[in-house]
């Protein structure tokens, strides 16, 4: 059991702080392009506050783990318990939310001047902050009574049918039915994601079709940037929806069938911690303009000290 034990914690310690590190690093990155080109794009205010999301998530739910599997138990107590699975389920639905607003947004930014998008795409960018707090917002609000159900540790008169074990705490009766606006909002978000992507498959098909007895010397260069960047979004979309998938219905199982066993929260956390440890790492490589800005700030900096 102890073996047990350690290789959980060695699991969900490398999960979280490879995490953890790849989302610091994005934001160092992103403030760092920042403040040496003093530009801004559209969608960074989108993609900073997924990293927060993505990283809230990670600890509120990767730690708790890692505690119990320390030995410590349910050392979090009731209030600790109700605080980390609040946390926990606020930035989820913010990372929910936030990757629809990066779909639908993208979208509208690359759909054409002669669709019916058009005159959304000149008023986007004002919509775009609003929208990241209206995020914030609708998450608190509606998990705001996941907490009541949560307890400390799983009591003798408890049994598995009235509620759901979480390990480091446990989840008390009514469970299917405090989670039904949740999943409304899942359902809603996810469903958004998958239509956006679909139409942005179809601009990119659509465009590939046009350039492609065009010679590429004479294309735009800011052709290239604009399909990799709604290329890696749609990456992050396909991630973030196969993992939601895949999440949900080992929940499920966990919830309709008895003594489902402790291996099926593991797997479904692990699941569910891939797509906030992956992500940063995508845009990271992916994101040409904030590598090329932080070499050559590096470089001048490097040559200045060299001069000095």
């Amino acid at each position: 059991m102890y073996l047990y034990n350690t290789v959980m914690v060695i699991i969900f310690l490398s999960q979280t702080g490879v995490g953890v590190l790849g989302n610091s690093l994005f934001l160092c990155f992103y403030g760092f392009t920042l403040f040496s080109s003093h530009r801004s794009r559209p969608m960074d205010p989108i993609l900073v506050q997924l990293t927060l999301a993505n990283t809230i998530v990670l600890l509120s739910q990767g730690c708790p783990l890692i505690i119990f599997y320390l030995g410590k138990g349910y050392v979090l107590g009731s209030a600790g318990c109700k605080t980390a699975y609040y946390l926990h389920r606020v930035s989820r639905g913010l990372s929910i939310c936030t990757t629809c607003l990066l779909s639908v947004f993208r979208a509208i930014t690359i759909s054409p001047n002669n669709s019916r998008l058009a005159k959304l795409k000149i008023r986007v960018q004002q919509f775009i902050r609003p929208s990241c707090l209206l995020c914030w917002i609708f998450s608190m609000i509606v998990e705001i009574s996941m907490p009541i159900y949560i307890t400390g540790s799983r009591t003798n008169n408890n049994s598995h049918r009235d509620g759901l074990d979480l390990l480091y705490c446990y989840w008390e009766k009514s469970f299917k039915e405090v989670v039904i606006l949740p999943s409304l909002r899942d359902i809603f978000f996810v469903g958004c994601m998958v239509c956006t992507s679909g139409y942005m498959v179809f601009l990119l098909y659509r465009h590939h079709q046009r350039i492609q007895h065009i010679h590429r010397t004479s294309l735009s260069p800011k052709t290239f940037p604009e399909v990799k960047a709604t290329q890696t979004i749609l990456l992050l979309v396909g991630i973030f929806v196969s993992a939601y998938c895949i999440s949900c219905g080992f929940t499920l199982y966990t919830v309709y069938v008895i003594q489902s066993g402790a291996w099926i929260v593991i797997v479904t956390t692990f699941i569910a911690l891939c797509f906030p440890t992956i992500s940063p790492f995508l845009l990271i490589h992916r994101d040409t303009q904030t590598s090329s800005s932080c070499c050559a700030s590096w470089q001048r900096s490097y040559l200045y000290a060299q001069n000095s």
